[in-house]
């Protein structure tokens, strides 16, 4: 399921001009051209700079190449202020992009294949610190498995999205709310392996440490070892590998706590189910409760 927001995200990772290391951007545009960004779309993209060399990647599997001139280049004409300008190949077709680097990020103009236009820029903004909240999801989805029979269902995005409703520890079968926050479920049994639910922000942020829940129906934990991946130039990238603790009391949800090795930056997440031990049917698997901490 994917969730409809006003803007569209965009990262984008520069290794010039604003830092000497990649870090990430926002990247804005309009389709009006009129000298104004009026920021009417946000995306995330990859881009780093070799020398004068720009290339990357889009989510959409779209490439990137251009480059970025030196700074008081005699030979080049360069002044002051550099210039850049670079093609994206998306979808298709070519969109051209060129402006110039100011003390406030890169601003410029674009011009799609079809007579479109318009104003953009790019600012930098260091990955937050704050940890997302619902309102921060622009997608979530989850795997077919985790539908279209009676059992097999997962909750569509809701504002209890990511918030701890319950400490760590063991919870009554009575004492949780199915339909608040995230909750994937397959009960008809034979999973397929990996499974998995992902969700997309719209912002990039810092992790390590969250929260996953699981429940015993009398079968086993429908949950024994998972991966967090996390989306990095263009494909998934698994970040950690996790056993979740068994749950001894049967009709019991537990929620444990788990940390990653070393902070990740991203803007998606996915959560993979990659064992269980409720071997029920040939095999069940429940998730639920994920927060970030």
């Amino acid at each position: 399921m994917i969730i409809n927001k006003p803007a569209i995200a965009l990262s984008l990772s520069l290794g010039c001009a604003f830092s000497a290391h990649a870090v990430e951007y926002l990247f804005s545009y309009d389709n009006v051209l009129d000298g104004i960004d009026q920021k009417t779309n946000t995306a995330y993209i990859n881009i780093n700079q070799q020398g004068e060399i720009l290339h990357g990647t889009s989510p959409d599997g779209g490439v990137l190449t251009g480059e970025i001139e030196q700074k008081n280049n005699v030979f080049t004409g360069s002044g002051e202020m550099e210039r850049f300008s670079f093609k994206l190949l998306e979808n298709g077709a070519i969109k051209w992009f060129t402006g110039q680097v100011t003390n406030t990020g890169w601003k410029g103009v674009w011009y799609g294949p079809n007579g479109e236009q318009g104003d953009f820029s790019i600012g930098e903004t260091d990955p937050s610190m704050a940890l997302p909240t619902a309102a921060d999801v622009v997608e979530f989805k989850a795997d077919t498995t985790f539908s279209g029979a009676r059992f097999d269902k997962h909750n569509p995005w809701n504002e209890d999205f990511l918030v701890p409703l319950h400490d760590v520890g063991s919870i009554p079968f009575a004492g949780v709310d199915q339909s608040k926050g995230i909750f994937v479920q397959s009960d008809s049994g034979g999973l397929p392996f990996p499974m998995s639910f992902e969700l997309g922000f719209s912002n990039s942020f810092t992790l390590q440490t969250f929260r996953l829940g699981s429940f015993n129906n009398g079968q086993g934990t429908r949950l024994k070892t998972f991966n967090l991946d996390v989306w990095e130039n263009g494909q998934w990238v698994t970040k950690g590998s996790f056993e979740f603790p068994t749950i001894v009391a049967n009709r019991t949800f537990e929620i444990h706590e788990f940390m990653l090795d070393q902070k990740v930056t991203a803007n998606r997440v996915r959560i993979s189910a990659t064992g269980t031990r409720d071997m029920y049917h040939g095999g069940r698997v429940l998730m639920w409760g994920l927060s970030f901490h």
